[in-house]
């Protein structure tokens, strides 16, 4: 059996609607690293991926420029999120009910990047399975990150096609009742 990537999916919203719509142009393939601004909430998410063809894409930042810390994440070659957490609950300091409050990214070789903010609200969770991979985000943002959404990129099992038959060569043939 061959495996081969599939298809992107996108996955999401969770948070509300407020702030502006934000998305990429080219269909992500492989996500390269990730720049969160945060504090008590997600300021702000930036990240840079490669499409099918490896041209590098800057996306973001999406969000404000609040936020007392700064993290890159930069993935490995061999490197890729297979798991992808966050919360979405109120910044009752700036009387907004519904932000994204935390995120965290857990990748194939174990390593796990935050979380980042305090995580108030409700929980969520992404896990890509068999080997799959996220590759991008998408997201609603005004001072804060309002709103966040996922490209996920599973990894398709490709069943062997028939094996050719040699030239010359011809097939055996059953004989069947009529």
């Amino acid at each position: 059996m061959v495996q081969s990537p599939s298809p992107v999916v996108k996955l999401g919203a969770w948070g509300n609607d407020a702030g502006a719509a934000h998305d990429i142009d080219a269909a992500p393939h492989r996500l390269e690293s990730i720049a969160i601004r945060w504090g008590k909430v997600i300021d702000s998410v930036a990240f840079t991926y490669t499409d099918k063809g490896g041209q590098l894409h800057t996306a973001g930042p999406w969000g404000g420029t609040g936020g007392e810390k700064e993290d890159t994440i930069t993935l490995g070659p061999t490197e890729y999120v297979t798991q992808v957490a966050w919360s979405v609950g109120p910044f009752q300091l700036k009387e907004i009910e519904d932000c994204v409050t935390s995120l965290k990214f857990v990748t194939n070789r174990g390593a796990t990047y935050g979380p980042f903010g305090r995580g108030d609200g409700v929980h969520h969770s992404l896990p890509v399975l068999d080997g799959g991979s996220l590759v991008g985000m998408f997201c609603r943002a005004g001072d804060y990150l309002h709103a966040i959404s996922f490209y996920v990129r599973p990894l398709a099992v490709v069943k062997p096609a028939s094996p050719a038959k040699p030239e010359g060569e011809s097939l055996p043939t059953v004989a069947t009742k009529g």
